[in-house]
């Protein structure tokens, strides 16, 4: 039988005046899937989570979940099935690690992430009961989180960003859309990361992955989709997509930014590590 489609973009455009960030993106996210995005600095792989996540509007296309039309600002459509990291962590720097985890099980229940993490609802920091504890502890256990009574402003960025996703995996989303998330990592969060990515897909979820780290994405997804000036120039199987004509004149060919060429460069050899 085919896996679930769980999250389907139509015609997806972004533009700021006159220009266009984004360009008429089409696809489509099954259940228990791993996409990745790819593509050069300005190639539009943060404009297309943001429009996702509900951080921007659309200026055209539709998105549906569950062949629902997803609509609304970033809390609605985290409480419909949506988690996602940032490119630059997103925390309450004052509070320990197990607050900021809790927020992600409140966000579930409560308005919105930025209301919480400015501290209108500190109330919804308190466990509701054993499960939220037990589950914040699981999440540090399985993303290598040792001390969770530390202040998230005493943490590295690399440890920022570990927190940030153990935070966006208690919501228990259909879809996690992490932008980023192994920048300043070690390997310890490398792993710690590429394991909740195994997590959420064999929940039977999905997850939209973005880095520029190309060969580490492509050992982890199964599909790639390359983005350049923003339009999809590529979308299929991880190994063609880094020996296609595409990849290579992305970042290596006369039209590429130099400035991009040398960051995250596709491999000639991959290893899948994916489960």
């Amino acid at each position: 039988m085919a896996e679930e489609i769980l999250l389907v973009g139509r015609g997806l455009t972004k533009r700021y005046g006159g220009v266009t960030a984004l360009s008429e993106v089409d696809f489509e996210l099954r259940a228990g899937e791993v996409l990745g995005l790819v593509g050069p600095n300005g190639a539009g792989k943060t404009t297309l989570v943001d429009l996702i996540s509900g951080a921007q509007a659309a200026t055209a296309g539709e998105l549906t979940l569950r062949g629902s039309k997803l609509t609304g600002p970033a809390s609605r459509r985290a409480r419909a099935g949506l988690g996602r990291t940032f490119q630059y962590p997103q925390l309450a720097l004052e509070l320990d690690v197990r607050a900021n985890l809790l927020l992600g099980r409140a966000a579930r229940r409560h308005a919105t992430l930025w209301q919480m993490i400015t501290g209108a609802f500190v109330g919804a920091l308190r466990p509701t009961g054993a499960a939220d504890g037990a589950a914040v502890r699981a999440i540090a256990n399985e993303l290598g989180i040792r001390d969770l009574d530390r202040e998230a402003g005493d943490l590295t960025l690399g440890e920022q960003r570990l927190v940030e996703v153990g935070r966006a995996l208690g919501q228990d989303p259909l879809v996690l859309l992490l932008d980023e998330p192994f920048a300043g990592s070690d390997a310890r969060g490398v792993a710690g990361i590429a394991e909740v990515i195994h997590t959420v897909r064999r929940r039977g979820h999905a997850v939209i992955l973005v880095d520029h780290n190309v060969d580490l994405v492509a050992r982890l997804v199964d599909r790639i989709m390359l983005l350049d000036r923003g339009r999809v120039v590529f979308d299929g199987d991880p190994r063609d997509c880094l020996a296609s004509p595409q990849m290579q004149s992305v970042y290596f060919g006369s039209d590429a930014d130099d400035d991009d060429a040398g960051d995250g460069s596709p491999k000639a050899e991959v290893q899948d590590v994916r489960s």
